[in-house]
């Protein structure tokens, strides 16, 4: 049998394996710990995530029957059956701060501040500091990057004269103050690059173009596999397994949008000017990610693994996804029955068909949030999962497309972090404040606050 030597002083936290041009955080090890046995009982950090589906759901499918734990989930939710233990339907939240604007920009932007935006063609931009981005100033210098914003569509500049509403409100969800919105990046080889090289640029070097970052660092993996134990052996193999999983999706579905796959005529045209190289297009443009026409599924789960290895390696400890901007017109034509484009069914005027369409999208968002947490909930972490200590909030700024109403809001809060139990359908007094949750929700993450935005005390029920 052989001896695998344990560490005999604790590994540091903030180490990385690295390589030419590649530095890979790692996730938490029983060898970053004096002894195995404490490194099971100390706690972890929380993070926090927040998924936007923009354009609202179908009112009616919605809310939940029965409230507490004896709640039956309803059909546009159905998809978290499975995870009910680990959620949280919270409903009757709103923003007071959101009702006098007209259409969607009044309600995305704000949506993470609880404020009234002013409004502007673009000249006088201003909102609010983000409820993410708070705790990424809480949490600052504790992970290798303060936040990570994610998205599947380029930000909108012009104005909808439709409402005189600069489109940029409606691109961002972030705010680090009330005058600057964080962009989401869409691209998922930039975010990869950004996670775990240590210059993106570098990937255009010959010698690299052709690599995977776990070959860059493989001489410091194999070192550092030599010196912990079997558990942490698993954990590291699991690891970075996830990592060279993400890359070749990243990789195979860059090759098939650049071949013209499954695309129509427009978008194939389009993506037909783009070499099969993701570096090579940003060599051609300064913001090649506008130009991506990814499988809209396959880009969502990329984006949201790629927001989970960030948690797990504890690269960043707040995220967010935007799975479209404020009023994407994105079709769902891969959806059976779906013809309309997402904004245009969720003005449905109560037409029973796009009502049904409307439905369908909405079904297929949970599913793409019921998806993450299953993966969350299969990656260990101490004598939990990552899930056990995250707060994963997923819900749109409206609550009916048609009415733009952002009063009850649908909203659903996944994960254990600061100890939040699950399984529950907590219907709060009308016109609560989702200020209250976000207050809740920084409160769980270790934040010493008593207010947020227009809060008036933490979300009664919750904990």
């Amino acid at each position: 049998m052989s001896f695998v030597p344990i560490l005999r002083e604790p590994l540091a936290r903030r180490t990385m394996l690295r390589g030419l041009g590649a530095t890979i955080a790692l996730p938490f090890l029983d060898a970053m710990a004096p002894r195995a046995r404490a490194a099971q009982s100390r706690p972890f950090p929380t993070r926090i995530g927040v998924l936007f589906m923009p354009n609202g759901v179908h009112p009616e499918r919605w809310t939940p029957e029965g409230e507490g734990s004896a709640f039956k989930l309803s059909p546009i939710l159905q998809p978290l059956e499975p995870h009910r233990a680990d959620i949280n339907v919270l409903t009757n939240l709103g923003h007071e701060n959101c009702r006098g604007g007209d259409g969607h920009y009044a309600k995305t932007a704000n949506w993470l501040t609880g404020t009234q935006i002013e409004k502007t063609t673009g000249k006088n931009l201003r909102c609010g500091v983000s409820m993410d981005q708070t705790f990424a100033q809480h949490a600052s210098g504790q992970a290798r990057f303060p936040s990570l914003e994610l998205g599947t569509e380029p930000v909108m500049t012009g104005v909808d004269f439709n409402v005189n509403y600069t489109m940029l409100y409606g691109s961002h969800i972030a705010w680090r103050t009330p005058t600057s919105p964080l962009p989401p990046e869409i691209n998922p080889r930039f975010v990869f690059d950004r996670l775990f090289r240590d210059n993106a640029a570098q990937r255009k070097a010959s010698s690299l173009e052709n690599k995977s970052v776990l070959d860059l660092v493989l001489s410091d993996a194999k070192s550092l596999r030599d010196r912990v134990g079997k558990d942490d052996q698993q954990r590291l193999d699991q690891y970075l397994e996830s990592i060279r999983s993400v890359e070749q999706r990243i990789e195979a579905d860059i090759a098939r949008v650049a071949s013209g796959e499954n695309l129509d005529p427009a978008a194939a045209a389009a993506i037909g000017q783009l070499d099969q190289r993701i570096t090579q297009a940003m060599a051609q443009s300064q913001n090649p990610g506008s130009q991506l026409r990814l499988d809209h599924t396959e880009h969502c789960r990329l984006m949201m693994e790629l927001m989970t290895l960030a948690f797990w390696s504890d690269t960043t400890r707040v995220s967010t996804f935007m799975f479209g901007w404020a009023v994407s017109g994105r079709s769902f034509a891969f959806l059976d029955g779906v013809t309309h484009g997402h904004h245009e069914c969720s003005h449905h005027q109560k037409d029973a068909g796009k009502l049904t369409q409307y439905e369908k999208i909405n079904t297929w968002h949970v599913a793409q949030f019921a998806q993450m947490i299953e993966r969350m909930k299969s990656i260990k972490e101490g004598d939990g999962t990552l899930l056990d200590h995250t707060l994963l909030l997923f819900g749109s700024s409206m609550r009916d497309g048609n009415a733009h109403s952002p009063k009850d809001l649908p909203l659903v809060l996944a994960g254990h972090g600061g100890g939040l139990p699950g399984g529950r359908h907590i219907a709060h007094p009308k016109d609560t404040p989702m200020c209250n949750l976000f207050l809740s929700m920084l409160q769980l993450a270790g934040m010493k606050t008593e207010r947020f935005g227009d809060s008036t005390e933490p979300l009664k029920g919750l904990v």
